[in-house]
């Protein structure tokens, strides 16, 4: 069966391997999800060096991080697919070799041109990466099992995007900006071991039925989105370019769609979303994640402008909600495997709408503790969304479909991101020319709030019809 249906096919079940054989296995894509994740937080805090060491210009210098992200987005659905029809193992070895080679390169880079070439590569490898975990984790772990394994495997990204500005600091200060980049060599060698002794042979597809003219249809539309969003930051959404890529973007979607709608062996068979589960789950991973850029990025600028606190202080209270959702990750993938995994949830959404209302009502003279406990709150709610979620898509998938499910899960958390940092940045950077920042982020919140209420209905109405059908 290729296309989802309204009930999930029964998927094979694993063989059953040695728990420590398993243990080694999860461990190296952990190392993975780690590793890259960490890559996208860490270059940011050595670019004031690495400008200055390099002779860079600041537009030059936000390559560094657009080109890796570019890359990463454009290509990581596609990658998913790939890993279903040439073997996940096989490209998930090759995404790894590429991501390790290429933070040499940047380690070793002369001049800024290296360093984006070679940043461009890591997106690349990074595509493999985050595309293809979930997948083999998929094939690793009986269902019974699944949400644990995806609650430590979700662990990683957070886990990974908080760990980022602290090694940053301490490696650019200490060894220089090289060392950023340079540490990932001995995590990619032995991931790479690791991933390669454990993880068995996954079966393959027909290369012959590759849809090549669709991933690159949907990478170029990928492309303009990206550099859209990234544009209209800087230039505002009425610019020339915002818009021409906006229009691309829309026009290369339509596209995409009536094409693979007609191919006969599609990329990303349109009928897919049909399935109101899979639906709901990839636009509410859409919603939430854009509204978590929202605390990543934006708090920041309330903690330093309002609370007065210095950049450590900021940094060590940012760094508590990802911590949250490190420590609570395991917890929600057992929930999801003792209970419905879209009532699990359905519950995070909702505490996420609660924090997100209370996060609204933020000022100064409420403290650190007024601060600490709404952004719990949030990334409480956060955690037992998206690990639930993560297993609900990869219980959806069928074994030939696993790279593609979890390519698409991915896709809808860099596009969450993107999407958040630019329009909820817009809303805020206009606020704030009218208005002081705490206003801006009362006004910001309540956006979210309303984002997140949308994510939460789309549960709850695919989880009413599920039951009218199991009552029927």
């Amino acid at each position: 069966m290729s296309v989802l249906t309204m009930k999930a096919p029964p998927a094979a079940e694993p063989p059953q391997r040695r728990t420590w054989a398993v243990k080694a296995a999860v461990i190296g894509i952990s190392l993975i999800l780690f590793m890259v994740n960490l890559d996208t937080s860490i270059v940011i805090v050595g670019l004031p060096v690495l400008m200055k060491a390099l002779q860079a210009s600041f537009a030059a210098a936000q390559w560094v991080v657009l080109s890796y992200m570019l890359l990463l987005t454009a290509l990581i659905a596609g990658a998913g697919r790939l890993g279903d029809i040439f073997g996940k193992k096989k490209l998930y070895l090759l995404g790894i070799a590429l991501f390790t080679l290429a933070s040499l390169g940047c380690g070793i880079a002369p001049g800024i041109g290296t360093l984006i070439a070679c940043r461009a590569l890591q997106g690349i490898g990074a595509a493999f990466c985050l595309s293809l975990s979930f997948a083999l984790a998929g094939d690793l772990v009986p269902k019974a099992h699944l949400g644990r394994t995806m609650g430590w495997l979700t662990m990683m990204v957070p886990l990974g995007i908080a760990s980022g500005p602290t090694c940053g600091g301490i490696l650019v200060s200490t060894l220089g900006w090289q060392s950023m980049f340079l540490v990932n060599i001995p995590i990619g060698i032995l991931a790479y071991g690791l991933v390669r002794k454990y993880v068995p042979v996954t079966a393959k597809g027909n290369p012959q039925q590759t849809d090549w003219t669709g991933m690159i249809l949907l990478a170029a539309v990928l492309v303009c989105y990206c550099l859209g969003m990234t544009f209209m930051e800087d230039q505002g959404l009425w610019s020339q370019p915002v818009l021409l890529l906006l229009a691309g973007f829309t026009g290369g979607l339509v596209l995409f769609v009536r094409y693979e709608k007609r191919v006969k062996q599609p990329f990303l068979d349109m009928r897919l979303f049909r399935n109101p589960l899979l639906s709901a789950s990839l636009i509410a991973a859409l919603l939430v994640y854009t509204v978590i850029m929202a605390t990543v990025v934006l708090l920041p600028f309330y903690l330093t402008n309002e609370g007065h606190y210095t950049p450590l202080e900021t940094g060590l209270l940012m760094s508590f909600g990802p911590l949250v959702t490190a420590v609570l990750s395991v917890f929600a993938g057992k929930a999801a495997d003792r209970f419905h995994a879209r009532k699990v949830m359905l519950a995070g959404v909702l505490v996420m709408v609660a924090g997100c209302v209370a996060m609204s009502t933020l000022s100064p003279d409420q403290g650190i503790i007024g601060f600490l406990w709404r952004i719990g709150l949030i990334q409480v709610g956060l955690t037992f969304f998206q690990t639930p979620n993560n297993t609900a898509v990869m219980e959806l998938a069928a074994p030939e479909q696993r790279g593609l499910m979890s390519g698409l899960l991915s896709l809808s958390r860099t596009t969450g991101h993107i999407t958040g940092t630019a329009v909820l940045g817009a809303i805020f950077a206009l606020l704030i020319r009218q208005d002081s920042v705490t206003h801006a982020i009362s006004v910001i919140f309540l956006v979210a709030t309303i984002l997140t209420g949308v994510a939460a209905l789309l549960i709850y109405l695919v989880l009413k019809q599920q039951g009218r059908r199991n009552n029927a």
